[in-house]
């Protein structure tokens, strides 16, 4: 006879005697009832050792499927007791099975067992989502990436803090650098979780693509493919070359079909309600000189601060089966790019930097450049555009309250108001006046014999003339009745003919008066008395400025194209309006503010106000 003729196979008989297993070895005796259901069983016509087993087994699971039905309640206390089935990985170490039953002709039931172990413990990846498990001792740590120290600070959503720090790293049997964002402290699993979540349902080249996790007691991270870099650094590679950098600015952020935007269109389409986009850090992916944005703070300067001047319009086109560290890369740039390409490249963020000041409001302005001295509060006017047309694009009127008189004053009636703000703003031509200074800029610093402070140069694009009157000690209402009459736009122009495109306040651009008609000019010091707010006026200048290897690439790039770079050759032959250098340049006082401040003074500092003119 074969000795496994009657061999039993195997059958797993889970014992429910232990009434204190958790909810999750329930589940788990489920799918193995549920299994067995399905399972075919032959039961042989003759009673054996096999037959009386396999009844035994029946039992078994028919006393198995009530304990289930009768303990819904036992197991959802034990869920609750858990946090969720989800948040934890059971380890089920199996039980040890009782003393055998009677044997003859009827099989026997089983003895009392002992119920499995159950093991709780915290997941090491969400691998349903398909995020990998990747131990931590597989992780080989080599370069930490230096960022913003603030942007280091994590566990902003808890009461905790925590510290992220960002890694190149190389994982253990897998080749390739990866980017590994590590977070360790008080709030960082909470943080980690979080950012993690944003990973979830999100994939795109130009996106960082997580590839593993990493959870310990102490420590958690997320692992990116590929090596990434914040995109400052990767510029700082091509300081060689600054016509690259230009470049690699134009193809990721600037225009209407860069990278960037593609990229923040598609996260705008799968998160159409969130504000992530106008949160995002910048990464290159250097292998191939991609932009990788991230979906957390830490990098480079986050989106949302970057001030709105590329040009919609724009259309900067990667060159094809170009490598960016090749020896000849600055010379197939500069044979592929026309010059007035060029110049519109360096006239736009991230290659220009936006800045604005509050300038005297007794100095005139207009297009041109000026050179700012931060160290004793002024600037210089050094050239004008004699040629180039300007045009409001603001006039005074406030939400239709002010009326427009023949003589073309706009008179406002003071029980209609409570606070007024106008703005005159001048704008001097789409990018014309600043493509037309990067084709001459190094023929101006020639002729000053300047190239020591060149990065205090800024470029004029706008202007705006500001005036306000806010009700004394901030009333709601302008006490007296009467009426406040402002001058037309056009006595803004100067009457120098040799100075055309030159702007500045008038000498009475407005006057409080208590007649209808304006006949009587009140005094600033009558007007005061009689409890009517003091009218403040204020330039402020918008501008660009290049850092000094900007220059230098221009120099090369015209160079390049065969022209002397301290000529005006480019220049004339593009049609751009010539910049004349002024023979009386005269400092006046200036003070920088950051490019995100209100444009109208808050009035707030009597002492710099009178220092710029703003009161009449």
């Amino acid at each position: 006879m074969d000795p496994q003729a009657d061999s039993d196979e195997e059958f797993i008989v889970l014992s429910t005697s232990d009434y204190t297993e958790s909810a999750s070895y329930v589940l788990f005796v489920s799918a193995v009832v549920l299994s067995l259901n399905f399972m075919p069983l032959e039961i042989s016509q003759r009673p054996g050792r096999r037959a009386q087993k396999q009844c035994q087994s029946l039992r078994q699971i028919d006393r198995t499927s009530a304990f289930l039905a009768g303990s819904e309640e036992t197991m959802g206390r034990q869920i609750a007791d858990h946090r969720s089935v989800t948040n934890y990985t059971y380890i089920i170490n199996g039980g040890r099975g009782g003393s055998g039953g009677e044997g003859g002709d009827q099989g026997g039931y089983g003895g009392a067992g002992h119920g499995p172990t159950v093991n709780f413990s915290q997941p090491q990846a969400r691998e349903e989502l398909g995020f990998q498990t990747i131990r931590l001792e597989d992780i080989n740590l080599m370069k930490t990436i230096r960022l913003d120290p603030h942007s280091d600070v994590v566990g902003c959503r808890s009461r905790g803090v925590g510290v992220r720090r960002i890694y190149h790293a190389e994982i253990r049997r897998n080749p390739g650098t990866v980017t590994v964002m590590m977070y360790q402290g008080e709030g960082a699993e909470e943080e980690w979780r979080h950012h993690v979540a944003k990973y979830e349902s999100i994939r795109h080249p130009n996106i960082m693509q997580l590839y593993g996790l990493v959870s310990t007691k102490n420590l958690y991270a997320m692992v990116f493919h590929d090596e990434l870099i914040p995109y400052r650094q990767f510029l700082d590679r091509f300081e060689h070359s600054p016509i690259l950098t230009v470049y690699i600015a134009g193809y990721c952020l600037i225009g209407k079909n860069t990278e960037f935007k593609e990229a923040t269109n598609y996260i705008s389409g799968v998160f159409p309600k969130s504000s992530d986009s106008d949160n995002l850090s910048i990464w290159i992916r250097p292998s191939k000189g991609e932009l990788c944005l991230d979906l957390v703070q830490g990098g480079a300067k986050p989106s949302s601060e970057l001030p709105v001047l590329a040009d919609p319009a724009a259309d900067i086109v990667r060159l094809e089966n170009m490598t960016l560290d090749a020896p000849d890369s600055e010379d197939i740039l500069i044979s592929s790019l026309s010059d007035d390409q060029y110049h519109e490249l360096c006239s736009r963020y991230p290659v220009a930097w936006f800045q604005r000041f509050q300038v005297s409001a007794q100095h005139p302005v207009g297009p041109g450049i000026f050179r700012s001295d931060s160290h004793h509060g002024t600037c210089m006017r050094l050239t004008e555009l004699p040629v180039l047309p300007t045009e409001f694009r603001r006039n005074w009127t406030q939400d239709e309250a002010g009326e427009l008189l023949p003589n073309s004053w706009i008179r406002y009636d003071s029980r209609r108001i409570r606070t007024i703000t106008l703005e005159l703003r001048l704008s001097f031509g789409p990018y014309e006046a600043q493509k037309a200074w990067l084709a001459q800029a190094n023929h101006i610093f020639a002729k000053l014999q300047e190239r020591e402070h060149v990065e205090n140069y800024v470029c004029i694009c706008n202007v705006r003339f500001i005036l306000q009157c806010v009700p004394i000690a901030n009333k709601l209402d302008i006490d007296p009745q009467g009426y406040l009459f402002v001058c037309p736009p056009g006595d803004f122009r100067t009457d120098n003919k040799a100075h055309a495109n030159l702007y500045q306040w008038p000498v009475c651009p407005a006057y409080w008066s208590l007649n209808l008609s304006g006949a009587d000019h009140l005094s600033t010091e009558d007007a005061r008395m009689l409890g009517f707010p003091a009218i403040h006026i204020e330039t402020v200048v918008d501008g660009l400025s290049w850092h000094r290897s900007v220059y230098e690439g221009l120099r090369r790039f015209h160079e390049g194209k065969g022209f002397d770079p301290e000529s005006r050759e480019v220049a004339r032959r593009l049609g751009y309006p010539l910049y004349e250098v002024l023979r009386d340049r005269v400092p006046f006082p200036a003070r920088e503010v950051d490019p995100l401040w209100p444009y109208s003074c808050k009035q707030d500092d009597p002492a710099l106000c009178r220092w710029l003119g703003h009161y009449l």
